[in-house]
């Protein structure tokens, strides 16, 4: 339908005779298409054709990619092959990939719902995760930062943590329930392994996992979970991530791991002390009015009895080294094969083998980290010569340190 081709020729109803060519030629279009318009203007609008029906190769498959790809975040190419294998799909990865993008852009229109909690109702739960700080001799310390947030005062607690276990989890918690004098009925979680054992989905509830559930009903509250990557469903902790970042300010301004947890507390006392853009109340002021409705403080001695529930535990593989927070840490070589248990004290990695003490390292920032008399024993099963020995672990380990 040419609707500038009907205006031109409804401009003068009187005319019989037209040069549809030369008019085609001035409006770029078939003169044909100009004949057409000609016939039909004495009517009030130009004729408009019906569209076709065309089914889709994708229709009936929308709300499996939807619940692949939003829920459980696989990629175009991994629900591709699901769907061709499994459900008969007959068209192209193309198709699929189309669709996603369809998805992608929806998702940002999407507009934002601002929603306030009743005073004691809900706090909500994050990590930020793997933060790198370096101190004064120019050492990194990668760190995490558990964060907890009163839905109605604001009022943040911050903890500065080496991992993210879950009896790591249940003393943040636990220390967050301190701070604030009491529980409240609710705590809003993402989808954290430590937290449940299958994530929520727009199609079903999540699976928590035994040990939190546990712990949760001796707390004393309710756990809920979002639904994955919907960060707007826990908006006031996510908002507190990037207040995480005024800590790297203090990058080179400490010494040891004592001095960084001193900075946490500090900043603590300060956000807290801050007018909130959306209450225009400081946190520590509004959280007088929410104190009372809080539930009372739960039994901590019995809490206290899962911080250990499940120690950190590797197999050492062939090359004697373990992994622990993307990094790699070497253990004597008479030990692969066999499991191995992990304990973070301050910035350093303990190693036992049956309650026995074996080696320990400083916490690092890079990937792999073989002790020399560990890399030593190893190389020395291939080399028997001792001085190619001495050569060969040198450069290997001055390689590994370069990575």
């Amino acid at each position: 339908m040419r609707k500038d081709v009907f205006e031109v020729l409804q401009m003068d109803k009187e005319i019989q005779k037209v040069n549809y060519a030369k008019i085609a030629r001035c409006m770029n279009c078939d003169w044909r298409t100009v004949k057409r318009h000609f016939n039909a203007r004495d009517q009030n609008l130009p004729k408009i054709r019906k569209k076709r029906f065309v089914k889709k190769v994708i229709n009936g498959f929308e709300e499996i990619i939807k619940e692949k790809y939003l829920n459980d975040g696989a990629p175009a190419i991994a629900i591709y092959h699901l769907l061709k294998d499994k459900y008969q799909y007959k068209g192209s990865y193309s198709t699929i990939k189309a669709f996603i993008h369809e998805i992608k852009e929806h998702s940002v229109r999407d507009a934002v719902v601002r929603f306030e909690t009743n005073p004691g109702l809900q706090a909500q739960i994050d990590w930020k995760e793997t933060l790198t700080l370096v101190n004064k001799e120019n050492r990194p310390f990668v760190v995490n930062i558990f964060l907890c947030i009163l839905g109605y005062s604001r009022l943040k607690y911050i903890e500065l943590t080496l991992d993210r276990t879950q009896p790591t989890l249940f003393s943040c918690l636990t220390n967050a329930f301190k701070y604030y004098g009491g529980t409240p009925r609710e705590l809003l979680f993402d989808n954290m392994k430590t937290v449940v054992d299958r994530s929520r989905t727009q199609f079903n509830s999540p699976v928590y996992n035994g040990t939190f559930y546990s712990f949760s009903k001796d707390a004393g509250f309710r756990p809920l979970s979002c639904l994955p990557f919907t960060p707007k469903t826990k908006g006031k902790v996510e908002v507190v991530a990037k207040i995480m970042n005024r800590l790297k300010v203090h990058n080179h301004e400490f010494s040891v791991l004592d001095d960084l947890n001193k900075i946490v507390k500090q900043l603590l006392f300060e956000i807290n002390n801050e007018v909130n853009q959306t209450t225009l109340e400081k946190p520590f002021n509004r959280f007088e009015k929410e104190k009372e409705y809080l539930q009372r403080e739960p039994n901590y001695e019995l809490l206290e009895t899962y911080f250990s529930i499940r120690p950190l535990e590797r197999k050492v593989p062939k090359d004697s080294l373990i992994t622990f927070q993307n990094r790699k840490y070497s253990v004597p070589p008479k030990y692969v094969g066999k499991k191995v248990s992990l304990k973070i004290e301050r910035n350093n990695l303990s190693i036992y083998y049956n309650g026995n003490f074996i080696c320990s390292h400083i916490i690092d920032n890079k990937k792999i980290n073989y002790k020399k008399e560990h890399y030593e024993e190893l190389m020395g099963r291939c080399l028997s010569d001792n001085e190619t020995l001495e050569l060969v672990c040198k450069n290997n380990l001055e390689l590994f340190d370069k990575l």
